[in-house]
């Protein structure tokens, strides 16, 4: 079944609204603390005031069901938490806390602080047999089954337009790549382990970004005959992959760019399992972008073709539909001098509106890059988690209210927002409704709902609170009473749905 889209429902040109004067009293309460998750968090107060802030109106209705969720989070195992997560069960309960269902990491990174995740040990390339340790492999993989998510297998990593390989594996002088015969033999091999162990291991990519092999824009012929070259490797690889395992679903995270499902059909290229992405929205530390284009990109998904597109092209070409997976993202792609906004509050605003976007167009899957990380180079790396102490930041605590109020198969609610500066997102889950409702701006606004009535729990994070130490305010609200939203804000709103 395929799941109707509401972006044309939700996403609505942006009306302009005068400024309104707005008497709004809030009743100064005690500060409490209360408990959600393993976590703990304030409800915070303010003093009585007179406010004079842009009015939104944000109306649900709880009767208009229009599409399914397809959607799961998750996260990807790198250097910054691949070994945090195999050593620390403290972190691990908090990625298991936010309902993660997926797990990327690649076969071919390296370092004294992290476990090897490459088993083969030495390939013989006359043999086309290599020898096999699984050790670091099975303690990881055993451990993201035990948090209830599934592994991402991204075997091969392209760097300086090579594919890093076994030791002891040949390179193709003519292709710069692997012989197809051999890689193949070593992607299987994973393949048949897994199977060997009885362990569901279904997701894999070859080799990770391999535009940085045939280029970003392959339309020369030098460049198209390099994708000519990986898609070769490609089809080998996942044909012997296939014959190990029927189920196991593989592709590589370009495949929805333009012109290479146009030379992929043009071509008769393999079969594809999954359409396959990465999204940043910046590439570079001082940013070229503002912050406000940073978060504005967030709700697009398109590189040429959509990653929607894509999926509609593929159908028609192939007749079958394929799910989505964003299989790496983040607010800013900047290594090593890494954006320091990415923990903070404009970070955890670009990730819900992306969010949103991709669970209103049927996306599968989110990889956030990456789980935790530690200070280096003035900044907090790509983490959502602070490695000393494991203590989350902003993202983590977006991830944790979608992942734990958000399953696949709930039902997604009209909703619509009266402006562009406020996105909703209405589903119910288990018979609760649930509002989401994202600022886009850094300056105060005023919501009224309509279509909700009654007491709402909410769960919140904004500037309120310190990036460096933060945590989602909880309290309740009358559904009539308007909400006032500090700046970026992320607040999750819930109710019984009307009888």
């Amino acid at each position: 079944m395929r799941y109707a889209t509401g972006l044309d429902v939700t996403l609505n040109n942006r009306k302009k609204v005068a400024w309104t004067t707005f008497l709004l009293i809030i009743l100064a309460c005690s500060a409490v603390s209360v408990s959600f998750g393993l976590q703990s968090y304030s409800t915070i107060s303010s003093a009585g005031m007179i406010s004079y802030w842009v009015r939104v109106d944000v109306n649900v209705n709880s009767s208009n069901t229009i599409g399914f969720n397809a959607f799961s989070l998750g996260f990807q195992l790198s250097y910054g938490s691949l070994g945090s997560f195999q050593k620390h069960s403290e972190l691990r309960q908090l990625a298991k806390d936010a309902q993660f269902k997926l797990v990327r990491f690649f076969d071919g990174l390296t370092a004294s602080h992290m476990p090897s995740m490459m088993p083969c040990t030495y390939f013989d390339e006359a043999t086309k047999i290599g020898t096999y340790n699984w050790t670091d492999v099975d303690d990881v993989v055993g451990k993201i089954f035990e948090i209830g998510a599934e592994p991402l297998v991204c075997l091969g990593i392209f760097s300086s337009g090579k594919l890093k390989v076994p030791l002891g594996m040949a390179t193709n002088t003519d292709t710069g790549l692997p012989y197809p015969e051999s890689y193949a033999s070593y992607a299987a091999e994973w393949v048949k382990h897994f199977k060997e162990k009885g362990w569901p291991v279904r997701f894999y990519e070859i080799g990770n970004e391999a535009w940085v092999y045939f280029g970003q824009n392959p339309v020369s012929e030098s460049d198209k005959t390099k994708l000519g070259y990986y898609m070769q490797l490609f089809g080998v690889c996942r044909s012997r992959m296939k014959q190990e395992n029927l189920n196991v679903i593989v592709s590589f995270d370009y495949i929805h760019r333009k012109e290479v499902l146009e030379y992929w059909f043009r071509n008769n290229g393999p079969d594809v399992d999954s359409l396959n992405f990465h999204k940043y929205d910046e590439w570079r530390n001082p940013p070229v972008k503002t912050e406000e284009q940073i978060i504005r990109e967030a709700e697009k998904l398109q590189t040429w073709y959509s990653i929607v597109e894509a999926e509609q092209i593929w159908y028609q070409n192939r007749g079958k539909h394929l799910p989505m997976i964003c299989s790496e993202s983040n607010f800013n792609g900047a290594s090593p001098t890494t954006d320091p906004r990415i923990q903070q509050m404009a970070g955890a605003v670009w990730l819900t509106l992306l969010l949103r976007t991709e669970i209103l167009s049927g996306v599968s899957y989110h990889i956030y890059f990456e789980l935790s990380s530690s200070y280096y180079a003035n900044a907090y790396g790509f983490g959502m988690i602070n490695n000393a102490g494991f203590k989350p930041w902003y993202p983590y605590y977006v991830n944790h209210m979608i992942g734990n109020n958000l399953h696949v198969g709930d039902s997604i609610m009209s909703s619509s927002s009266s402006s562009n500066d406020v996105r909703s997102l209405a589903w119910i889950h288990q018979g609760t409704l649930n509002l989401l409702l994202i600022c886009k701006v850094d300056e105060p606004r005023t919501v009224s709902l309509q279509g909700v009535t009654g007491q709402l729990n909410f769960y919140k994070i904004d500037n309120t609170i310190p990036w460096d130490n933060p945590s989602v305010q909880k309290g309740t609200v009358k559904a009539s009473d308007p909400i006032t939203l500090n700046g970026y804000t992320v607040i999750l709103l819930q109710a019984l749905p009307p009888s």
